[in-house]
């Protein structure tokens, strides 16, 4: 883990398995006024996530050790209101036919593809910071339901969505 900022700022945690895309996205989040925690994997985004309670999350969806879905899942059932309620901003360059529907399913708030442009990932940062109410409480995650039965989505998806709904939340 690296780059713990300013506890005074906006905390946000970045999760991605690529050092060249967190850094790029610390930079251009920090710019919006965050202080950001980079992280690898789900794992330690999970970690960083219950030490700093941050108002802003961004994770790729697939990376080692757990994916942006098993820490989605895992937010998204916690007890705590205020983790449930943490905007989720989902990357992945992941090419699917409805992969934002899917994302918004998993219980992901904004879904940005990659490659990232830094206009539009700052214009969203800032919409969802200007958002007070934007809040993720009436999100219902049903593991026994396949929210995109007809569409085409890749192998990998569906793998680790799979795997999300066999296992259900990966942390407490």
């Amino acid at each position: 883990m690296s780059n713990v900022a300013d506890p005074i700022s906006p905390q946000c945690v970045i999760a991605d398995d690529l050092r060249a895309s967190r850094e790029l996205l610390r930079s251009w989040i920090a710019e919006c006024g965050y202080a950001c925690t980079t992280t690898a994997n789900g794992e330690d985004a999970w970690d960083a996530v219950k030490r700093l309670q941050p108002q802003l999350i961004v994770t790729d969806i697939e990376m080692p050790v757990a994916s942006g879905l098993d820490l989605l899942c895992s937010l998204r059932h916690h007890r705590s209101e205020q983790l449930k309620s943490i905007p989720v901003i989902v990357i992945s360059s992941l090419q699917d036919d409805d992969i934002r529907s899917f994302v918004q399913s998993a219980g992901g708030t904004v879904f940005l593809t990659k490659p990232l442009d830094k206009i539009r990932t700052q214009q969203v940062v800032q919409r969802l910071d200007q958002v007070a109410s934007v809040a993720n409480r009436d999100f219902q995650y049903t593991v026994h339901e396949q929210p995109w039965p007809n569409k085409r989505i890749s192998p990998t998806l569906r793998r680790l969505y799979r795997e999300v709904q066999e296992n259900g939340p990966k942390f407490s």
